[in-house]
């Protein structure tokens, strides 16, 4: 047996172990529909972190507007960081300008041991007391096993929804699950008209942004405020990471994010059908495949083309 901090919740779920290499992603802001900028500040930088991105969406698109024909896709390309200032770079078909970012969230991944005070210690892992306030980790606040067709939403809960972000495994080849922040879609991975599949999933849902509940199990306190507590299953990482393809990859038993990491646009009966790309999962092995259509318009002005975001999609161990 490894050694740690072993979390038994007795909630029907897997334990978790807390070992040696194990982070704790810290929760820095968010683009909600309400930026306007593409730039961020985080406002409890931690010099020395690891930032990340967790984008919901990495593609969208924008109608035609008289006298277009053909919509505007853009696509989340990956990002830069100056200090605590984030900024999202993008790409569009037309090569315009955008104003505010795509919706997404920034985490840092604290450095080991830098706090220097007393308290757990995990080697190579999260020093705990280096977290800065009580809204910065991370929890699992839904967690289950769900069948459906084409689509299911995501349950109603005591948070907002742009604060969550879904974890998921399952297997079902040529079959591509999508997610857009409010519901989880699978459709048969192909071009042309939709095909609803069915499938079965394990998913996670993590909430952003969320004080802890100190309660029975272990609970970090700093000037009075419970800065982390395992009554809820924390959000931990190994950083693992997998980086959006066509092409087949083993992430190992491992649950990954769930979301969408770019588009196709391609042309069938006469139709130029644009889609964006989700996952298609075969075992451990992960890849892009083609979701829900979109968006469809006539052939005869075709846009056919497909491109991914270069951001590093998260894996975490099947714990929750």
């Amino acid at each position: 047996m490894p050694s740690g901090l072993l979390i038994a919740l007795n909630d029907g779920g897997p334990r978790m172990e807390i070992t040696a290499g194990l982070r704790c992603p810290s929760f820095s802001g968010e683009w909600t529909s309400s930026n306007t900028s593409l730039t961020l500040t985080m406002n409890n930088y931690v010099a020395g972190s690891e930032v990340i991105l967790l984008p919901k969406r990495s593609a969208g698109y924008s109608p035609p507007q008289p006298p277009n024909l053909i919509p505007t896709i853009g696509v989340l390309t990956g990002f830069t960081q100056s200090g605590a200032n984030v900024t999202q770079t993008y790409w569009s078909s037309n090569g315009g300008t955008m104003v505010g970012g795509y919706p997404a969230s920034v985490w840092q991944i604290l450095p080991a041991g830098i706090s220097g005070t007393s308290g757990f210690y995990i080697q190579d892992s999260t020093d705990f007391m280096a977290i800065t306030t009580n809204t910065m980790v991370g929890y699992c606040v839904w967690r289950g096993a769900v069948t459906f067709k084409g689509s299911w939403s995501l349950p109603a809960l005591s948070v907002p929804q742009s604060n969550l972000i879904v974890f998921g495994k399952w297997s079902a080849p040529g079959v591509t699950i999508e997610c857009d922040g409010t519901a989880v879609t699978a459709y048969s991975d192909r071009n042309g008209d939709d095909d609803p599949a069915t499938v079965t999933m394990t998913i996670a849902i993590f909430a952003s942004g969320v004080a802890p509940q100190p309660g029975p199990g272990l609970n970090f306190f700093k000037n009075g405020q419970c800065m982390f507590s395992t009554t809820k299953r924390p959000f931990v990482y190994r950083r693992n990471t997998w980086t959006p393809s066509w092409s087949e990859s083993d992430i190992g038993d491992n649950m990954i994010m769930l979301g969408v990491f770019g588009y196709d646009s391609s042309v069938a009966n006469g139709w130029d059908y644009l889609k964006f790309a989700g996952l298609v999962r075969n075992g451990n092995s992960v890849r892009c495949g083609r979701g829900k259509v979109q968006y469809s318009w006539t052939s005869k002005y075709p846009l056919e083309g497909r491109r991914l975001t270069n951001i590093a999609v998260p894996s975490i161990p099947s714990m929750y």
